[in-house]
């Protein structure tokens, strides 16, 4: 999934004085490089919810455990990114870049020729590793290779990410009736592609460390309350969107009848419309503000879903779509957010928002609604997440007009 990295507030001398020789503006194809790495590594999370259904016809598993699936993917991918970020801190370590996109599609692709549900988890954590060492590397390098425009190159470099989120379920389905848990060999092709060319152009994206700041001025107990309240609104969407992620694709094949590559159609849809839903979102904050786009937006997930559930056919599925659209629609918004009530701290206010709230957030509540599932039925677990958009919008409401610390008005 997108990140940034979270462990340097650099100096402002040092982020202005660094140069790269032959680099008088954004460095677009070194970019580009980033944002191809991006979309693998993404790609490679996105296709796991499309093949629960194919692992769980294979080996019989619960809802619980085929949810824990993906919560061991998202886990492996964000708990351990602070270790890689503090190393590549120390030093330019473009072998994460490479290594990072190698490790997770082969993590993945072997993933479906192993011989049982542990297999399945060893394969997904090491897959989720080399996801978690390609991040902060990755951002630190697009951060340095925008010149002086950070917000312009990260951009760029989240387009990748995106595309590959909504692209992995789109390859996995396709590839489903051909070659069933075994779909998941296609990512080695991919992946080996741009890990070679990340390997050759190796020297292009090793960009030196710049000096880190020591005077960042700490946080104060108002800005932690807001965060807190923030990072808790975050995880509610990021509970509604892994867990549809998990949950649905079950319920589509189980229950109405959808093929395994139908199902993966479905999830194609409800992330392609989240990813534009992410563009459009951030259009609408910068004019209205952060704080009230989230109370507008969050509130409007819960009937779209009720609709998807109560309803049958085409519509419901445009209804997935809509819902998708509309609970990413904050996605950079709430970073943004973030960045406002932790000025002094921008790199680690983002990466709060997206290592943790945006992805580290999501195996609790996997957990928690892949036992209902299993306890209470899955109708139940699906109605039931329904409202968690509600609760976030009603934790959106508590947080201040005005972020503490910002210096301009969300």
């Amino acid at each position: 999934m997108p990140s940034v990295d979270p462990f340097v507030q650099l100096d402002d001398d040092a982020s202005s004085d660094w140069t790269d020789p032959g680099r008088a503006g954004i460095d677009r194809a070194g970019i580009g490089l980033l944002a191809a790495g991006h979309f693998v590594i993404d790609a490679s999370v996105g296709a796991v919810s499309v093949m629960l259904p194919v692992f769980t016809a294979a080996f019989a598993l619960s809802d619980l455990a085929a949810s824990m699936i993906l919560g061991a993917s998202l886990l492996a991918s964000s708990a351990i990114q602070p270790l890689f970020g503090l190393l590549a801190d120390r030093r330019a370590s473009p072998e994460f870049l490479w290594g990072g996109v190698l490790a997770g599609a082969v993590g993945l692709g072997v993933s479906g020729l192993a011989a049982g549900y542990l297999g399945i988890l060893a394969c997904i954590v090491g897959s989720g590793l080399g996801i978690a060492a390609f991040h902060p590397e990755a951002a630190r390098v697009a951060n340095r290779m925008s010149a002086g425009r950070p917000a312009t190159g990260l951009a760029w470099f989240m387009v990748g990410g995106n595309a590959g989120f909504a692209a992995g379920p789109l390859l996995a389905a396709l590839a489903i009736p051909w070659l069933g848990a075994r779909a998941t060999l296609v990512f080695l092709v991919p992946g080996i592609a741009v890990s070679a060319l990340l390997l050759a152009r190796r020297r292009r994206l090793s960009v030196a460390v710049p000096v880190r700041s020591a005077g960042t001025p700490r946080p104060d107990r108002a800005s932690l309350w807001s965060i807190g309240l923030l990072l808790a609104s975050t995880s509610m969407r990021t509970w509604t969107q892994f867990c549809l992620l998990a949950l649905v694709p079950l319920m589509l094949v189980d229950d109405r009848g959808f093929s395994e590559q139908g199902a993966g159609f479905a999830i194609v849809a409800f992330s392609g419309a989240g990813a534009v839903g992410t563009i459009a979102g951030a259009a609408v904050a910068d004019r209205f503000g952060g704080r009230r786009m989230l109370l507008w937006t969050m509130p409007l997930v819960t009937p779209l879903l009720l609709l998807f559930l109560a309803g049958d056919g085409p519509l419901s599925i445009v209804a997935l779509a809509a819902a998708g659209f509309v609970l990413m629609a904050s996605f950079s918004v709430t970073v943004a957010m973030g960045q406002e009530m932790l000025p002094g701290r921008l790199a680690l206010a983002a990466g709060l928002m997206i290592g943790f709230g945006a992805v580290g957030s999501a195996p609790p509540g996997l957990a928690l609604f892949g036992a209902i599932a299993d306890a209470a039925g899955r109708d139940t677990a699906l109605w039931a997440i329904a409202c968690l958009p509600l609760l976030g919008a009603a934790l959106a409401a508590l947080l201040p007009d005005r972020p503490h610390g910002a210096t301009v008005a969300g």
